[in-house]
């Protein structure tokens, strides 16, 4: 069953809500150096804000209500997978307590990366924790892509260890060309739980952006276009 609009766009107003997606005063420099109007971060989306709830942005309730509908976008999206998966992925550290959560409401077995500890001679520990075989299937859970290059660095993490990852589900594609490096250069099936273009229509619509945040987001991808980039940002507004 897809994902209905009405949960996306719940989720997508949550995100805003919840300080997720914001659009700061004068954009934010992306790893890569451009600078975007937006930025999205959703290492958040678990932890209860106390200062949103005191100032009547975002109920505990309703930020407990978005969490459960996030991880069922991601479990609907996921569901939507062609290729069979036998595993999710976390890749530390952002995306692995947001991916355990959705693989367990989509009730789908999880694996996910420990970080590197130079000093620790104890104990037994992998560089994947979990129970998998050679040979299977990953499909990969992470928040935004933008050029691709994170999710290719996971999947050679999980190469590396005899596994097979063949798909990625995001909760937003910014849309800046990485889903469709990922496509059709690696050969990953990918999709999200929104899009910047689809998003942004919805904070307009919920009155949580302006027609000048749009014009913003229009004029970013203008000029990635400009500078030869892809882009599949549609001004929908």
């Amino acid at each position: 069953m897809p994902l209905p609009q009405y949960q996306e766009e719940k989720i997508a107003v949550g995100m805003f809500d919840r300080g997720l997606l914001g659009f700061p005063e004068g954009g934010i420099t992306l790893k890569s150096g451009r600078q975007s109007p937006y930025y999205y971060n959703m290492r958040g989306s678990l932890s209860f804000s106390r200062r949103l709830d005191r100032e009547g942005v975002m109920s505990i309730e309703r930020q407990r209500n978005f969490r459960h509908a996030l991880a069922g976008g991601y479990a609907v999206r996921f569901s939507e997978i062609v290729q069979p998966i036998d595993h999710v992925f976390g890749k530390a550290q952002a995306a692995t307590a947001p991916a355990a959560v959705a693989a367990y409401e989509a009730g789908l077995s999880y694996i996910w990366e420990r970080i590197d500890e130079p000093s620790k001679t104890y104990g037994y520990h992998q560089k994947i924790e979990g129970d998998y075989e050679e040979g299977e299937t990953i499909l990969m859970a992470d928040d935004c892509v933008t050029d691709g290059a994170s999710k290719v660095e996971g999947s050679k993490v999980l190469e590396a260890v005899g596994l097979r990852p063949v798909a990625v589900t995001l909760q937003l594609d910014r849309e800046e060309g990485g889903v469709q490096t990922l496509e059709n250069r690696y050969g990953f099936e990918v999709n999200s739980i929104t899009t910047i273009s689809r998003a942004a229509v919805f904070l307009l619509e919920n009155r949580r952006i302006g027609n000048s945040h749009i014009e913003a987001l229009a004029a970013y991808h203008e000029k990635l276009r400009a500078d030869g980039m892809v882009s599949t940002f549609r001004n929908l507004a």
